[in-house]
């Protein structure tokens, strides 16, 4: 059966925050807006604890605002206590809703780490019924994925945590040294490419890497000091990913600049493009025609009919 809710007020030196994994994640320094919000609000929601020993408080959850707290000084904090004899499943449970309830939410990391720390706890359905509280499919593969998160070297951990990294992308670079992860993060966190863009780099360059069992910086290191001087990172990015994928599909780009060759030839009109067959897997060419709307296309629609007729 759920319990009562315990709401108490309690002394902060009464609570331990004592996990070097999750206090290495809450080790930045406090956030100026949370900082603000709560010296002119308050504390905006209570603390998940759970009292593991008589008088003692173990937290559970939002060490960030914890830490946010103390920096301020607060000798008493707001709490939802858990009684010593909360099933180590609620806990859980609570932990992950608490999360969720928070800005921001929980990261995949500390996904992560609760199924990591759950796994050595409960039952595989006990489990298993955590996933879709996180907005996961309740299958185990799920749970090896997350947990090889951790795995990850440190910064490429912290990066996910913090939003920089996509947890897509950084299962890719499961396939790399630590010391290629960090050095790829480092370029990441300096160009901040997002989406398809990220995913798109890191495949490029592990893709690379293994191929000619290189690492990052050497294979990177050249191309930063020859040439690349653009004035803004959206630029050199593109560029990054322009001699990466000219380096990881050569033939292909060598068909690409032919077609462009080709494309510019024709002097194609305004409106209208010139598509080749998917990777190039044909020789057929697709023209594309665009206009301002379909009462432009009706009158010329008889002349183009004409044409493709003729």
């Amino acid at each position: 059966m759920f319990a009562e809710p315990h709401f108490q007020t309690l002394r902060t030196e009464c609570i331990e925050c004592t996990d070097p994994f999750l206090l290495s994640l809450a080790d930045e320094p406090p956030d100026p807006t949370l900082v603000d919000r709560i010296r002119r609000f308050g504390q905006p929601t209570p603390l998940l604890v759970w009292e593991n020993q008589p008088g003692r408080y173990l937290l559970l959850a939002d060490y960030f605002t914890y830490r946010t707290l103390a920096s301020l000084a607060i000798a008493s904090v707001f709490c939802r206590v858990l009684a010593p004899t909360a099933p180590a499943s609620l806990r859980y449970c609570l932990h992950i809703l608490h999360g969720q309830a928070i800005s921001p939410p929980s990261s995949p990391i500390m996904h992560a780490y609760l199924i990591r720390q759950a796994s050595q706890q409960l039952s595989r359905d006990e489990l298993l019924s955590l996933l879709p509280l996180m907005g996961y499919k309740a299958q185990y593969h799920v749970c090896e994925e997350l947990m090889a998160l951790l795995d990850l070297a440190p910064v490429a951990v912290r990066a996910i945590h913090q939003g920089i990294l996509a947890p897509r992308t950084g299962k890719l670079l499961t396939l790399l040294s630590p010391e290629d992860q960090t050095s790829l993060v480092g370029l990441i966190k300096t160009y901040r490419p997002g989406g398809s863009k990220q995913f798109k780099l890191v495949e490029m360059v592990t893709e690379l890497c293994l191929r000619h069992n290189r690492s990052i910086d050497e294979l990177l290191g050249a191309w930063e000091q020859t040439g690349h001087q653009q004035d803004n990172h959206p630029q050199r990015l593109q560029s990054i990913l322009h001699d990466l994928a000219a380096l990881v599909w050569p033939e292909r780009t060598k068909m690409e600049k032919r077609f462009q060759r080709f494309a510019d030839a024709m002097l194609l009109p305004d409106g209208a493009t010139l598509v080749p067959s998917t990777s190039f897997e044909d020789e057929s060419v697709e023209l594309r025609l665009r206009f301002a709307n379909s009462d432009v296309l009706q009158q010329k629609w008889e002349r183009i009919r004409e044409v493709f007729q003729s």
